[in-house]
């Protein structure tokens, strides 16, 4: 095996040596370029994967972990600003027993953790104190949980309760947010660290949180409860509910007078007013006894008498009296006290009610004189929901259209189209273009390298031990001719030689390894 390895190797290297200098040179190249291939896939491939083993970091807390990563020589990366740690997957679990045992990330301490250390012996003002930071630490780990969210401090003004407290003293709260680069908070995260916050403080409303970024940037205002998130909220509603209105209006227009001979511009009033109104009614239940009743009559003398009564509240509450034409006195009193039902209703309307409504319609006059123009009142009326009560208004006019700038971008377009067709193509011939050449370079290298070899074959004597050996096989006579530096045997000695000629015929026949061996090794002593 050993020598069939040399053997090979030996031709390869014959070969190598019958190359040209650019046919060398290409070779060297090749192999070149496949050994660091070979090293970079090989590389890339033991390239461990690294996963996230801490994430959202405070810089002391990174500090300590590296100090125990540097320690122990385990590989790691840092990533989001050093905020997050990456090893190697394999470690991620057996580290992170390792650093817990070693007390970190130590951020946990900011939170409930503070509350572990206290005492009997704490006084109720620390223990207040210590109570709020815990607040005030857990809610500042919940809000950088948030995507885009790299810090929050939070801050609670939470009034200490006393005897003499009148609960108009109300807890406030403010947040500073920082966001990682490139980062912009949506409405919807503002309000939901507005919402965490005020949710996990007792009596604290969203009203009375502030919330503000590292730039200064006020996102949510405490007191009157309006923050710039909420404006932009309603600026998107109410663009919304214009967009909706425009593209009703507009496809039902297309079907009837035509595609881009129609415009429709809706501007909408949303009401964002927070009003809450309050009725109480009061009634009377008929067929229910009266709550209280008191009678009282007084008599002297008796005859006829005028009577009188006074309604009472509800129901006649009966009330008379009276004196004798002639003589006697004569007196009747009755109080009567009925129940009374009240009705109490409380109104919020719902935020981002339609206040009122104006349309705008514009028609082609080219195809204005094909519709009805009170039938287009109709249809946009109904398709709008205009309510003339309400206030909304709809105009619709006709105008003609200017069609040279649709027209010219139509144009620009298509050329447009036409060029990048053009590129298109042209990128597609150089690029078959570049793959002809190098099929072609690649043929011709084969084709030069098989010409070489055929005119190598061609001018030197043959040395392939196997040509030799089958050349003895067929015919044991036939000899390749002789080195020019041997000398010829004598003549009386040729039938020795014929007789030797035949024996290593025979020898080839039946172990024809060895011959070879035997061979290669007289040729590389004449060599010598």
């Amino acid at each position: 095996m050993k020598d069939q390895i040399l053997e090979r190797l030996l031709g390869f290297w014959r070969g190598f040596l019958a190359f040209s200098p650019g046919q060398k040179a290409v070779t060297i190249a090749a192999v070149v370029a496949l050994a660091v291939g070979g090293w970079m896939f090989s590389s890339w491939a033991s390239k461990p994967t690294y996963a996230p083993l801490f994430t959202n970091l405070a810089p002391a807390d990174a500090s300590a972990i590296i100090d125990k990563l540097n320690a122990s020589k385990s590989p790691y990366q840092l990533a989001a600003n050093g905020t997050e740690i990456l090893v190697p997957q394999k470690q991620v679990y057996p580290l992170r027993l390792t650093m817990s045992s070693a007390g970190l990330p130590t951020a946990g301490s900011t939170g409930y953790s503070l509350l572990d250390k206290e005492g009997i012996t704490t006084s109720e003002f620390k223990q207040h104190v210590d109570y709020q930071r815990a607040l005030e630490g857990e809610l500042s780990n919940t809000i950088k949980s948030i995507s885009g969210v790299a810090a929050a401090a939070v801050h609670l003004a939470i009034p200490q309760p006393t005897v003499f407290d009148d609960g108009t003293q109300k807890p406030t709260a403010s947040v500073l947010l920082t966001t990682l680069p490139g980062t912009i908070l949506t409405t919807p995260q503002v309000q939901s660290v507005v919402n965490l916050v005020s949710s996990s403080v007792p009596g604290l409303s969203a009203d009375q949180v502030s919330v503000s970024d590292s730039t200064g940037k006020v996102l949510s205002t405490a007191g009157d409860g309006i923050s710039s998130a909420l404006s932009d909220t309603r600026a998107q509603q109410t663009q919304a509910y214009e967009q909706q209105i425009d593209s009703n209006v507009q496809a039902m227009l297309d079907k009837m007078v035509g595609p881009g001979h129609a415009q429709v511009v809706a501007h909408a009033d949303l009401n964002y007013d927070k009003v809450t109104s309050s009725a109480t009614v009061y009634s009377s239940a008929s067929g229910v006894p009266p709550l209280a009743e008191a009678n009282s009559s007084e008599s002297l003398g008796g005859g006829a008498s005028s009577a009188g009564g006074v309604v009472g509240a509800g129901t006649p509450a009966a009330s008379s009296s009276g004196s004798p034409a002639n003589s006697g006195y004569l007196k009747t009193s009755n109080t009567r006290n009925n129940a009374v039902n009240s009705d109490v209703s409380t109104t919020t309307p719902a935020l981002g009610n339609v206040r009122s409504l104006s349309l705008a319609v514009l028609l082609d006059q080219k195809t204005a004189g094909t519709v009805n123009l009170n039938s287009v009142k109709q249809l946009v009326s109904s398709a709008a929901g205009l309510d003339l009560k309400r206030g909304d208004s709809l105009a619709v006019t006709t105008a003609p259209f200017n069609t040279s700038q649709a027209d010219a971008a139509a144009a620009a377009a298509a050329a447009a189209a036409r060029q990048a067709a053009s590129a298109k193509r042209s990128a597609q011939l150089v690029s078959l273009l570049k793959t002809g050449g190098l099929v072609l370079l690649v043929v011709a290298v084969v084709v030069i390298t098989l010409i070489a070899n055929k005119r190598r074959k061609n001018t030197e004597p043959p040395d392939d031990l196997d040509l030799f050996l089958s050349t003895l096989r067929d015919d044991p006579d036939s000899l390749p001719p002789a080195p020019r530096d041997v000398v010829p045997q004598p003549s009386g000695e040729s039938q020795l030689g014929q007789a030797r000629q035949r024996q290593l015929a025979e020898m080839a026949d039946s172990d024809p390894q060895e011959v070879a061996r035997l061979l290669r090794g007289w040729l590389n002593s004449k060599e010598n």
